[in-house]
């Protein structure tokens, strides 16, 4: 019988280590060694993007489509850049679909409770989480269709604070937001690409408005442009980036890697505002009970 169990426990050697937990020290160093690889390949992958300007227009892709933040958007697009619409596998079970065999999960990192530093301060446990792209799973998913214009619209002006007027060109923009009267001013005749477009543009100006102060249009424009770009992909709105494409390498130069990081953080916090106050608007609009209509006597 002792030749049996010992012929078993070599067939299967982990059955051998299956009670034993790794020392707390060791776990500790391979978390470490876990996470400063996931940091190292995000700066990798932001060197990438700011050199590359279709790389950058696909990272902005990629943040629309996921609202991670900037570090797991950086780790996702370094592992599998063709992804659009992830969640674990848990989650994905709950929508009946379930990861395909032999697919490899996507490694992000997601906050995992509080603790006391040295100095007294409050720091933040992250563990690493694997992810799944709709590509890795079986089953049909549903995609949520885009927002119609006028819903758009309404979004970013309800409870924007600024008036709208059609007049003549102020500038050199079809619709331009000054901040100077609070209105956003539009020009006539645009198509209604033209038209989403620039309140979408102008709506992120108003936004870095309200959390840095005074702005500047040769200096922010950047900035702007791309939380612009992301709102755009998000709402299912046409925008081809094209000046992104021409001045993400220019805009970046001289950067390292924690202040390209800083800039993508200020660009997806502006589309990330935006696309919160649209939310809370549309809801509100909802809410509203309709009018009670006027007897006519």
């Amino acid at each position: 019988m002792n030749d049996i169990y010992s012929m078993l426990n070599k067939e299967n050697p982990k059955a051998n280590n299956i009670n034993k937990r790794m020392p707390k020290e060791e776990y500790a160093k391979m978390m470490n060694e876990n996470r400063k690889r996931l940091y190292d390949m995000s700066d990798v992958q932001v060197k990438k993007i700011a050199h590359d300007p279709s790389m950058y227009l696909d990272y902005l892709k990629m943040q629309a489509n996921t609202d991670y933040t900037v570090f797991n958007t950086l780790l996702v697009m370094a592992q599998k850049p063709e992804a659009t619409m992830l969640k674990d596998a848990a989650h994905w079970r709950t929508s009946k679909n379930y990861v395909k065999k032999g697919e490899k999960g996507i490694q992000i990192v997601e906050p995992k409770g509080e603790y006391t530093k040295n100095d007294g301060t409050t720091g933040i446990n992250y563990a690493i989480k694997y992810v799944f792209d709709v590509s890795q799973v079986n089953g049909n998913v549903e995609h949520a269709s885009n927002m119609q214009p006028n819903d758009i619209l309404h979004g970013l002006l309800d409870d924007s604070g600024v008036q709208v007027k059609l007049s003549e060109m102020k500038s050199n923009y079809s619709v331009y937001y000054s901040s100077e009267d609070k209105i956003i001013y539009y020009c006539d005749n645009l198509t209604e690409n033209e038209l989403l477009n620039g309140f979408i543009r102008e709506s992120c100006y108003l936004e870095l408005e309200s959390q840095y102060g005074n702005i500047n249009r040769n200096r922010d424009s950047f900035i702007v442009e791309s939380s612009a770009y992301i709102l755009c992909k998000k709402l299912g709105v046409e925008n081809s980036g094209q000046s992104l494409s021409n001045e993400s390498a220019v805009y970046f130069s001289g950067m390292d890697a924690k202040e390209m990081k800083n800039e993508l953080n200020v660009i997806k916090t502006i589309a990330y505002d935006v696309s919160n106050r649209m939310d809370r608007a549309l809801y509100k609009r909802q809410e509203k009970p309709p009018k009670k209509r006027q007897e006519v006597r």
